[in-house]
C-alpha cells in the first residue's frame, strides 16, 4: 500500500515539477546554506532529486513528510532486495563459471598430458625402433644378397667340377678303350706264328694299326698330367723304335699297357668316388645355403611386418597428437572466451552493485535530510512563497 502511495506521489511530482523547479531559484536566497548544500548533493542524482521533489509534493498535500519517509524506506528495501537478487544470481553465474573453468582446464590439461605422452612414445620408442628396423632389414637384405650370390657361386663351382669330372672320366674311358684296342692288336700278334718262335711275322698293315693305337694311347695319357710322364716317355720310345717281330718285346709291351690300364682304371675309379664325395659335399652346401636363406627370409618377413606395424602405429600416434592438439586449442579458446565473458559480466555486475549501492546511499542520506527541521523549514518556506 505504501509503495502504491509512493507511485501516486511520484506522478503528482511529475505534473508539478516544472512549477517547483521554476520557483526554486527565487527561494534559494532564503535557504539555510547547510541545507542548500545537502539538497544540492541529493539533486545530483535522479533518485535524490525525486525524493526532494516528492518531499515538497507530500508536504503540500499532507502537510507532513511522514508518509514519504515510509515510502522511501519501502523503496529502499525493494532496492536492497534487487541487490540481494543480483548478488544471488551472480553467485550462480560465478559458480557456473568456476565449474566451466575447472572442467575446461581439466580437459586442456588432459589433452596436453595425452600429447606429451604420445610424443614421448613417438620420439623415444616408435621412431628409434623404426630406424633400428630399417638397419636390421638393410643388414638382412645384404645377407640375402650374399646368400644368393654364394648359392650361384656354389652352383657354378659344382657345374665346373662336374664338367671337369665328365671330361676326365671321358678321357680315362677313351684311354682305356684305346689301350684295350692296342692290347687286342698286340695279343693277336703275340699269338700268331709258332708259339715257341722268338720272332713272328707282321705285316705293314698290322704294324700301322699297332702304331696308330699306341699313338692314340700316348695322346690320351699326355692329358693326364705329370704323374704319367714315365708312361708317356715309355710310349714315346715304343712308338719310335719298337720291333714288333720280337715276341719278348711284345710281351713286355703288353705288360706295360696292362700296368698303364690298371693305373688309369684306378684313377677312373677314384674319380667316381671323388665325384660321389663331392656330390655329398655339394648337397650339404646346398642345404646349408638353403637353410640360411630360409632363416634370412623368415627374419626379413618378421622384421618387415614389425616395421609395417610400427609405421601404422606411428601414423595412428601422429593422428592422435594432431587430434589432441586440436582439442587442446579448442579447450583453450573456450576457456579464453569463458574468461572474457566472465570479465565482461563481472564488470556489468560490479556496475550494477555500485549503482544500487549508490542509490541506497542517496536514499539513506535523503531520509536523514528530509526529517531535519532545517529541511522542513526549507519546504514550508517554498510552499509559502509559491
Amino acid at each position: 500500500m505504501t509503495y502504491k502511495k509512493l507511485v501516486l506521489i511520484a506522478l503528482i511530482c511529475v505534473v508539478a515539477s516544472t512549477k517547483i523547479q521554476n520557483n526554486q531559484g527565487v527561494m534559494d536566497q532564503y535557504v539555510n546554506p547547510g541545507v542548500q548544500q545537502q539538497i544540492d548533493e541529493l539533486t545530483q542524482s535522479k533518485i535524490g532529486h525525486l525524493v526532494v521533489d516528492l518531499a515538497e509534493v507530500t508536504m503540500r498535500v499532507t502537510g507532513a513528510v511522514d508518509s514519504l519517509t515510509e515510502g522511501v524506506k519501502a523503496f529502499g528495501r525493494q532496492i536492497e532486495e534487487r541487490l540481494n537478487l543480483e548478488n544471488t544470481q551472480w553467485e550462480a553465474i560465478e559458480g557456473e563459471h568456476n565449474a566451466k573453468v575447472i572442467s575446461l582446464s581439466s580437459q586442456a590439461n588432459q589433452a596436453e598430458f595425452d600429447i606429451n605422452r604420445e610424443k614421448k612414445v613417438l620420439n623415444s620408442e616408435l621412431i628409434p625402433r623404426l630406424q633400428e628396423l630399417d638397419d636390421i632389414l638393410l643388414g638382412l637384405k645384404a645377407k640375402q644378397t650374399d646368400n644368393n650370390q654364394s648359392f650361384k657361386e656354389a652352383e657354378a663351382v659344382i657345374n665346373t667340377q662336374h664338367d671337369s669330372f665328365v671330361l676326365t672320366t671321358t678321357e680315362f674311358t677313351d684311354a682305356l678303350r684305346n689301350i684295350d684296342e692296342a692290347l687286342d692288336l698286340l695279343t693277336d700278334l703275340f699269338k700268331s706264328g709258332e708259339v715257341r718262335a722268338a720272332f713272328i711275322e707282321i705285316s705293314d698293315e698290322q704294324k700301322h694299326k699297332v702304331n696308330k693305337a699306341l699313338r692314340q694311347v700316348k695322346s690320351n695319357t699326355e692329358k693326364f698330367g705329370h704323374q704319367y710322364s714315365s708312361f708317356i716317355q715309355a710310349l714315346t720310345n715304343l712308338t719310335e723304335g719298337f720291333n714288333f717281330k720280337d715276341r719278348q718285346v711284345l710281351k713286355e709291351m703288353c705288360d706295360f699297357l696292362n700296368s698303364l690300364r690298371l693305373n688309369i682304371f684306378d684313377a677312373l675309379t677314384k674319380a667316381y668316388k671323388d665325384e660321389d664325395s663331392q656330390k655329398q659335399q655339394d648337397e650339404l652346401r646346398r642345404q646349408q645355403l638353403t637353410s640360411e636363406k630360409t632363416v634370412f627370409d623368415q627374419q626379413y618377413a618378421d622384421f618387415y611386418q614389425e616395421r609395417e606395424d610400427k609405421t601404422v602405429r606411428i601414423s595412428d600416434v601422429q593422428t592422435m597428437i594432431s587430434t589432441r592438439q586440436a582439442d587442446l586449442k579448442a579447450y583453450q579458446d573456450r576457456l579464453r572466451t569463458e574468461n572474457n565473458n566472465y570479465s565482461a559480466n563481472l564488470k556489468i555486475h560490479d556496475d550494477i552493485v555500485s549503482s544500487v549501492q549508490q542509490e541506497l546511499a542517496v536514499l539513506a542520506k535523503a531520509l536523514q535530510v528530509v526529517q531535519t527541521p532545517p529541511f522542513l523549514d526549507f519546504l514550508n518556506a517554498r510552499i509559502a512563497k509559491a
